[in-house]
């Protein structure tokens, strides 16, 4: 009998142990789903569960509401970019002439070559917007969030770019002051490159700690180089072993200079 009483007493605290040991192990799986996936996918398991549990819940056992948002963020929400929008409504809006559009046909049909249109119309602007239409007939696509107004494409005209149909925003920074041959300088910088301008400013700094740098210039023109093809690289390498004497090298270089 005794020792029925001891093997019961010891059946009891078994089972009181084991229900100690399940939420303590339920809580700590809990801890490893948050740390592993995320406070929202622990949330989304516990919120579909029947236990009592307010775990991530509001204390009338429901989840917490979010609240709208108030009329300060309402306001202060970014208007979107109006470069980014598509320009076919506005373009479709304003009439093309009568004269740009016998332009614009002729481009197309490739009576008219592209990049004569700034020399024949005398103006670079009207130039601009012709070869855009035409493009965006040819391909039959638009050109948006390309900018066409506010830029002076006069300025660009036979200098740095050619068959121009829009323009494109760069931010640009500056760097300095550079302090070279005793004058200081501010250095405008266009760029999309993260650190560039900053690193060219320490640079600027560093050199005018130092005292300022010093600039000579020992030529200045325009260089070019001849180029000469073979079948195969071994008459190549021949022709470069044949250079290397100075009178085989002056007798070619008057041959090409000619």
């Amino acid at each position: 009998m005794q020792e029925d009483l001891i093997h019961q007493a010891t059946l009891c605290r078994q089972s009181r142990s084991d229900a100690l040991q399940i939420p303590i192990h339920r809580h700590c799986f809990l801890i490893y789903l948050l740390s592993f996936f995320g406070i929202a996918f622990v949330q989304s398991i516990v919120s579909s569960s029947d236990d009592d549990e307010d775990f991530l819940v509001g204390s009338s056992g429901a989840p917490a509401a979010a609240a709208p948002p108030s009329s300060r963020q309402q306001a202060q929400a970014p208007a979107p970019c109006a470069l980014l929008g598509s320009t076919a409504a506005a373009a479709a809006l304003e009439k093309m002439p009568e004269e740009d559009e016998e332009i614009v046909a002729s481009v197309v049909a490739g009576k008219i070559p592209s990049y004569v249109l700034e020399t024949r119309l005398g103006d670079c602007r009207r130039a601009a917007g012709i070869r855009r239409e035409a493009v965006r007939r040819i391909t039959g696509r638009e050109i948006d969030g390309l900018p066409l107004d506010g830029f002076d494409y006069a300025s660009i005209f036979g200098q740095c770019c050619e068959l121009p149909v829009g323009y494109v925003q760069l931010p640009v920074g500056i760097a300095g002051p550079l302090l070279l041959d005793g004058q200081r300088f501010y250095v405008p910088m266009a760029t999309t490159e993260g650190c560039l301008v900053a690193s060219t400013n320490r640079g600027c700094k560093a050199i005018a700690e130092s005292g300022g740098a010093t600039s000579v210039v020992l030529r200045d023109g325009m260089t070019r180089a001849p180029v000469a093809r073979f079948p195969t690289a071994r008459r190549a390498a021949e022709l470069k072993a044949f250079l290397e004497d100075p009178a085989n090298f002056d007798t070619l270089s008057m041959v090409f200079n000619r």
